[in-house]
């Protein structure tokens, strides 16, 4: 090829390099300034609320007898169960809505027979982003059989056999004595006591931890879908990174049940 050509062509090849070049650089910039157009409206829309704008309280007193029993059905809010006075289950709940109006489409009601206490929450016309946070103070004793399609359930002292569950969201229990049943659809399940009788904690996704007494005398079937298992305990059977069986201690003081399609178990003192 004679030189004048040559150099044609390597004039040809470093202008569209060049030209390429500045297509990227271009898209580059018109990226760039998509994402940041992207993050200010988000950061606009967050100026706004979007959830539950108006409240209102109902509050009711219940005295009841040596065997309470309490029983809870929400539609969707936090539960809340702390340990208080022998004889009386005082309840307050706070209804949310997106409006006034929407209020009167929440409904709570409370009733009595016997010792046994039933909450119930509903509400009418498929109402959006509404919900009812329930405040309890209980017997210590209390057995309690809760539920709430989705929201945090937090029990405190209770002594009493515990049911509860939840859609979505977190379980607490601190201070449990007795059975236990935790199951969550999508969250975290968090327990502290001595187990008595048969505990089960179940979650579709999410972590368990039990804190449980140094030397407990409990039999255990532990097992994860995919994540993996912390043990603090010497255990007398069979043991592997996902699935634990066997017994802890002589195994006469109850068992525990423990599963999670996705997450870690950790079960320490």
């Amino acid at each position: 090829m004679e030189p004048k050509n040559r150099n044609l062509w390597i004039g040809i090849a470093v202008l569209v390099v060049i030209l390429c070049c500045g297509a990227v650089v271009v898209a580059a910039i018109a990226l760039g300034w998509a994402v940041f157009q992207a993050e200010r409206v988000t950061t606009d829309l967050d100026v706004f609320d979007f959830g539950p704008t108006a409240s209102a309280r109902v509050e009711q007193t219940f005295s009841v007898g040596e065997a309470p029993y309490l029983d809870i059905s929400n539609f969707a809010g936090t539960v809340s169960v702390r340990a208080g006075e022998d004889n009386l289950i005082r309840i307050v709940a706070t209804k949310k809505a997106p409006g006034s109006t929407a209020l009167d489409r929440v409904n709570v009601q409370m009733s009595k027979e016997g010792d046994r206490v039933t909450v119930t929450t509903t509400k009418r016309n498929n109402l959006n982003n509404a919900s009812v946070d329930l405040d309890i103070v209980a017997p210590p004793g209390t057995h309690l059989e809760l539920i709430t399609g989705a929201g945090t359930i937090d029990v405190r002292n209770i002594t009493g056999r515990i049911n509860a569950q939840t859609g979505a969201g977190t379980i607490m229990v601190a201070g449990a004595a007795n059975s236990v049943q935790l199951r969550t659809g999508a969250g975290s399940i968090q327990y502290e006591g001595t187990p008595a009788g048969h505990c089960s904690f179940d979650n579709g996704a999410g972590d368990i931890v039990l804190r449980l007494p140094a030397e407990p005398d409990v039999r255990v079937d532990l097992s994860t879908g995919l994540g993996s298992i912390d043990l603090g305990y010497q255990v007398d059977g069979s043991t592997s990174p996902r699935e634990v069986k066997g017994i802890i201690g002589d195994g006469s003081q109850g068992s525990i049940h423990a599963g999670t399609g996705l997450g870690q178990i950790s079960v320490r003192p």
